[in-house]
């Protein structure tokens, strides 16, 4: 795809995820109405595929935007609209700046950072909701990679709050990051359940931050 056509089908679907979401009385926080499901699932696959074909599946707005699309409770729940029009205008942004390309090689930790950026960059845009969804599976990610460089053993599918309980039993970290990561957990839960009330963009700056540190510490 030319430039000139790629930012055409952006601007396109941006005008439209715009004009769904005055229809349904969207004002930064929340709908007066849900957007139709038709609208919601039409938008997030023409969005979906125009990510994938531009930033390529090892993008983190690829991997936040499909992981929103196959999710039980978001799949076919269009209060997430907003989300997947977060993710859209981020892509945007970045291929404006030239910054989007697909690698195929990195190390696991610039992978990570790299989502993190992705994550500070939809906070900057105030849709710290799916910000706070996205941190969520960097941090789970990383309880993960930090369990194989220990050889500590789990089963492929093991959630964050046993990958946490594992890891603190082995002494990797102590009882307070232990703490630390439930509280992280519960934020990203909170997000992925529609549960917006309980947490504050200040809470997922301050989870972004503590990600980082914690990624340093221990896959750095």
């Amino acid at each position: 795809m030319l430039k000139e056509k790629i930012t055409e089908k952006f601007n396109k679907l941006i005008q439209e995820g715009n004009q769904i979401l005055v229809k349904a009385g969207y004002h930064g926080e929340d709908y007066q109405r849900h957007p139709p499901n038709s609208d919601y699932l039409r938008f997030r696959t023409e969005a979906l595929n125009l990510i994938e074909r531009v930033c390529g599946k090892n993008s983190a707005h690829y991997s936040e935007l499909k992981r929103i699309a196959e999710g039980k409770e978001t799949a076919n729940n269009s209060y997430y609209f907003n989300m997947c029009f977060g993710i859209l205008e981020a892509a945007h942004n970045d291929f404006n700046e030239d910054f989007l390309f697909e690698i195929k090689s990195l190390v696991s930790a610039e992978i990570l950072d790299d989502f993190l950026e992705q994550a500070e960059a939809l906070l900057k845009n105030g849709y710290f909701i799916p910000a706070a969804s996205l941190v969520g599976a960097v941090l789970e990610d990383s309880l993960r990679k930090i369990c194989e460089k220990n050889e500590i053993e789990v089963p492929e599918k093991t959630k964050i709050d046993s990958l946490n309980s594992e890891l603190a039993k082995a002494g990797i970290y102590n009882k307070l990051v232990q703490k630390e990561i439930t509280a992280k957990a519960d934020i990203r839960n909170n997000a992925d359940h529609g549960h917006f009330d309980k947490f504050t963009k200040d809470d997922v700056e301050g989870m972004i931050k503590w990600v980082r540190r914690f990624e340093c510490d221990h896959l750095g």
